[in-house]
């Protein structure tokens, strides 16, 4: 199913590139020519490119863009790159009333996309059918300042994310001569490597913390603790298996602290969302708000951007923006609740 051909017409495009997704100039080049002859076989004139300098350029650029095309004209901003530069795309459009995004995932990580399901990378990629395609109303969290469409992690997992940003910024200049999957098993390999840090710094998996759910208290130590808004992150994980991105509802897991061993042990089956094995260990709720405090910074995790804090609150904004569905793609629902 796609748009009808009057709100196709009436419709302005942005694509927002991330250069640092393409290993070589060569390789995005190759994109934005790709995108230029999909326009051309569309017959669509109305379209522009901006590629990304630093985190958050791309917000002014977004509501810069919205500006000249006036409140009557349909924007479809696209993320070109991987959750990074959709994270920036989410919070210049947040608030538009006349703006869509579309994810057009070429990063090492494009964990949204997967709440979709698997293996939807060349359909989101197929220009022609973004282009066209109709859009899914979808839930956000707002932590803070800012808006994020999968997750919000808050210890463990957020400080190996931490980590794993600075192991990858010592090699990632000498990565540009090599092909796509070698710079993605490195990155992964990264990933692996950082958790298993994380896994052993005491100071971030015996934390203590203040919790409110919905106004019920479970304050205590925590290794981790995971807010959801969709239920894929970290490439291949999937802790709040049961999260829906357009339920109006966040899933939330708390992984209660212990050594580092059974944080490891237990880890390895709370990531593929088997925290129902563990009922001593994990607790799963859900909720429409989480508040978070703790006396020492606490290191917060937003869709792979980290911030740290002492005191957040973590809110779902239902049906907060509207996300290009290619193909009419549909949420995937990956567990019945409590499975």
């Amino acid at each position: 199913m796609n748009r009808a051909v009057n709100d196709i017409l009436n419709m302005r495009h942005l694509f927002i590139i991330n250069p640092v997704s393409f290993g070589r100039r060569t390789d995005m080049d190759a994109v934005m020519l790709d995108i230029e002859n999909c326009f051309a076989e569309l017959g669509l004139q109305d379209y522009a490119f901006f590629v990304s300098r630093f985190p958050r350029d791309a917000i002014g650029e977004i509501r810069r863009f919205a500006g000249e095309a006036g409140e009557k004209k349909t924007i479809r901003i696209y993320a070109v790159g991987g959750d990074g530069i959709l994270f920036d795309c989410l919070n210049g459009v947040i608030g538009l009333e006349n703006a869509e995004l579309a994810a057009v995932p070429y990063g090492n990580s494009n964990d949204f996309v997967r709440a979709f399901g698997e293996g939807k990378e060349a359909l989101f990629r197929d220009i022609k059918k973004q282009a066209v395609s109709p859009v899914i109303l979808t839930d956000v969290i707002f932590c803070g300042n800012n808006y994020a469409l999968n997750t919000c992690t808050i210890g463990m997992e957020a400080y190996a994310v931490h980590k794993a940003a600075e192991l990858h910024a010592l090699y990632t200049p000498y990565l540009t001569k090599f092909s796509h999957p070698i710079r993605k098993a490195l990155y992964d390999f990264t990933f692996f490597w950082a958790g298993v840090i994380s896994a052993f710094t005491p100071s971030i998996i015996k934390q203590k913390y203040s919790i409110t759910i919905d106004g019920e208290e479970f304050s205590g130590n925590y290794a981790t603790i995971n807010i959801a808004n969709g239920p894929c992150y970290g490439g291949d994980k999937k802790a709040a298996i049961a999260a829906m991105p357009d339920d109006g509802l966040l899933d939330v897991l708390l992984f209660n602290s212990t050594n580092s061993l059974n944080v490891i042990r237990i880890g390895t089956g709370y990531l593929y969302g088997k925290y129902r094995k563990f009922p001593s260990y994990i607790t799963y709720k859900r909720a429409t708000e989480v508040t978070v405090r703790s006396e020492k910074p606490l290191v917060l995790q937003l869709d792979g951007e980290i911030f740290l804090d002492t005191n957040i609150t973590a809110k779902i904004i239902p049906q907060a923006v509207k996300i290009a569905a290619p193909g009419g793609s549909v949420y995937e629902r990956r567990a019945v609740l409590h499975e």
